[in-house]
């Protein structure tokens, strides 16, 4: 699961911002986040508080910054990708005085973030669920877990290591994640959202798994398991279309885009999920869209940074893309984020949506 969490860390840059008098721009070691603070507030080397993309932050927290009523959501509390004067700003940084009163405790950095972000009681803005009265929501098969990337904006020393890899670039897409699990324990095969599995209940259809039926979805399922017999198995894609996030790409109708496939703990690598793709479905129109295969990430961006290459016309329709995700063309791990995979999300995408 990717990491998410308030954390200590520290200013790297200030810089100006063109026809402002009372903001500056500012980034942090290690990332590449920039975001706007009051002129004069911190400086280079300053330790502070980093409230990331997506954080909800509670009203006596929102109190002591002076943003009560200023943040974006319906309860004005949640943190987003803005604009400030033209600058995209993408969190929050605070002082330390935050934590007067929090336990002190000796921990690695994971887990000093965790305290923190109980103590200030901040949580993760989690996309809605699509309503649901057509079947009941019940964990997830035994041994899945929700699926998530972790941001070459927080990781980028992780991004550092692929960058004289070969790699599979392909768009990150707008939707909600889905998935399709064999069980070799239960022998049966589930639908499942993000966070739950989706059980049918008589008499009405869920939208996840009427699309699993119809784009044949299930049965590239049924057909895995003849490859790979006595083996649990789980198709990953993104469920997209009308009311799915901001439907950028104009849906009228709901699809899926894949983009992973697990074997029991091992991952497909990216040449042979596109194979046994593209050999059971005929063409790769299912896949998300792949931006390059097989070339080494540090050539192919051709001096352009992930953030500059994240900014992009999606190839789904004429809107500008989420993003981009890389992941190696062999399958490792890293001992910072686990299984070796990171995305970059765009930040003027971010800036003029509502994700």
């Amino acid at each position: 699961m990717a990491f998410f969490g308030v954390t200590k860390e520290v200013i790297a840059s200030n810089f100006p911002i063109e026809n402002a008098d009372a903001i500056e721009g500012a980034t942090l070691v290690g990332s590449t986040f920039e975001f706007v603070i009051r002129k004069g507030q911190f400086k280079k080397g300053d330790t502070v508080l980093y409230f990331p993309i997506d954080s909800l932050i509670p009203e006596w927290v929102l109190e002591k910054l002076g943003l009560v009523g200023r943040l974006s959501g319906s309860n004005k509390n949640r943190v987003k990708t803005v604009r400030l004067r033209g600058q995209i700003s993408q969190g929050i940084v605070a002082d330390l005085d935050l934590l007067e009163g929090m336990p002190e405790a000796e921990s690695d950095q994971e887990t000093e973030s965790q305290l923190i972000t109980e103590f200030l009681g901040v949580e993760k803005y989690e996309q809605p669920v699509i309503p649901c009265n057509t079947a009941n929501l019940v964990r997830l098969p035994i041994g899945l877990s929700a699926y998530d990337i972790d941001g070459a904006d927080r990781y980028v020393d992780v991004a550092e290591v692929l960058m004289q890899q070969r790699v599979e670039m392909t768009e990150k897409i707008e939707g909600m994640n889905f998935s399709v699990t064999y069980s070799v324990l239960k022998d049966r095969i589930y639908v499942n959202q993000r966070n739950f599995s989706i059980e049918p209940i008589e008499g009405a259809v869920h939208e996840f798994w009427k699309v699993a039926e119809e784009k044949g979805i299930i049965n590239f399922v049924e057909a895995l398991k003849a490859d790979y017999p006595k083996q649990n198995i789980t198709v990953y894609g993104e469920f997209i279309g009308p009311k799915v996030q901001s439907n950028i790409y104009k849906l009228k109708g709901f699809e899926v885009k894949l983009f992973d496939i697990k074997i029991n703990e091992a991952w497909l690598t990216p040449d042979i999920r596109q194979s046994v793709i593209e050999k059971h479905f005929g063409n790769l129109d299912i896949h998300v869209p792949i931006l390059a295969t097989d070339v080494i990430l540090d050539e192919w961006l051709n001096g352009k940074t992930l953030v500059e290459t994240s900014h992009g016309i999606s190839q789904l329709h004429k809107t500008t893309r989420e993003g981009i995700v890389i992941k190696p063309m062999i399958e490792s791990r890293h001992e910072k984020i686990g299984r070796l995979i990171i995305k970059q999300r765009d930040p003027i995408y971010l800036s003029k949506t509502n994700n």
